[in-house]
């Protein structure tokens, strides 16, 4: 899963959904985060928190983010590294 996101609401819609995507609810998620609820909410709403908890959300979610400009024509492929044989 990934997204096109151009403003915070969508990136909080999208933190959202892979959170769930993971099985977390969000007093989980938060805890893990090192934030409260009310936080994490915020945040998932697309409301003003700090750069460092989205960094770290991202990140705990599994998840990078990359910039580009809005006229780019950008290709994303994932690698899924391969266990090496027992």
């Amino acid at each position: 899963m990934w997204t096109n996101s151009y403003d915070l609401e969508q990136l909080g819609a999208f933190l959202q959904e892979a959170r769930k995507e993971k099985g977390l609810l969000q007093t989980e998620f938060a805890a893990k985060l090192g934030v409260s609820h009310t936080t994490l909410s915020n945040l998932e709403q697309g409301k003003n928190t700090s750069t460092e908890t989205l960094q770290l959300a991202l990140s705990l979610l599994g998840y990078r983010m990359v910039i580009a400009p809005k006229t780019a024509d950008v290709r994303v492929t994932e690698y899924v590294e391969e266990e090496p044989d027992a």
